[in-house]
Order: C-alpha cells, then structure tokens, then sequence
C-alpha cells in the first residue's frame, strides 16, 4: 500500500463518470464534497497487500493516525489514488482494503470520509504549506 499525505486548508472533489473497464465500485457519494483543514490520504492499495492485509492496514492505520495526530487534526479523507502505483491490487480487493481502512481509522477517534472507488474524479486541494503538510508512506510488507 502507498500513501501520499497532505494536510490541507481545503480539498475538494467532483465525480465526473464511471472508470471505463472497472466493474466494482462504490455508490458515488458523495459524489461531490469540500472539507477544510483535513488530512487527505491519496491510497493506492497494491498486489501483494491481500495476502497481510490486516497488517497493511494497521500500519497504515497508524502512520495516518500518527500524522493526523502530530497536526491536531481530526478529519481524514481517503481518496483512492491508482497513479501511486504500477502494480495495482485487483479493483475488489481494494475497494474491501479501503472500506476496512475506515472502519479502522473511525474507532481510532478520526472523522473518515471516503472518496468514491471506481470513478474518474476532479480534485482541487489547498495546502497548508508548512513541514508537516505533506508525507509520503510505502507500506509494505514488514520486513521483521
């Protein structure tokens, strides 16, 4: 799994149409938000992630806990982001990753709000532009 963290002042995100050739997704909603001073989680879930996938998970449940934290910062939103990546997890398994990804993310104390899987969107996001604005994780399989 990849991570691309970023706090910022504004995020906003509009879906445009479905992914051609992807057969699983999400509902589309929203299919239009704008959240401020929110921790914006582009995901990219990969193939070797299913086979630990509670362990990738929790990590990176906790590396997006740990930055939200060091930023006072209470809102996150996952946004799947494919272009991290060019080994891609099948489209099902990502979708469940995400959506487990939440519910982990939710019972840490954090408001979780999930872009839509399985859509071309638009995005507009403002950065705070400080040190801790934005971080990128790879979280891989544990190398212990």
């Amino acid at each position: 799994m990849k991570l691309l963290l970023i706090h910022a002042e504004r995020f906003w995100w509009r879906v445009r149409e479905a992914a051609r050739g992807l057969r699983v997704r999400d509902e589309p909603e929203p299919a239009e938000a704008e959240l401020a001073d929110v921790v914006v989680a582009f995901t990219c879930v990969e193939e070797g992630d299913a086979a630990s996938l509670s362990d990738v998970l929790a990590r990176a449940a906790d590396a997006i806990a740990e930055f939200a934290g060091r930023l006072g910062c209470k809102n996150v939103v996952l946004y799947p982001y494919a272009h991290l990546s060019t080994h891609l997890a099948r489209p099902d398994v990502a979708l469940t990753a995400l959506k487990e990804l939440q519910s982990i993310l939710e019972t840490r104390g954090l408001v979780v709000t999930r872009s839509p899987f399985g859509y071309y969107k638009e995005f507009m996001l403002h950065c705070k532009g400080h040190p801790l604005s934005e971080a990128f994780r790879d979280i891989g399989k544990s190398t212990s």
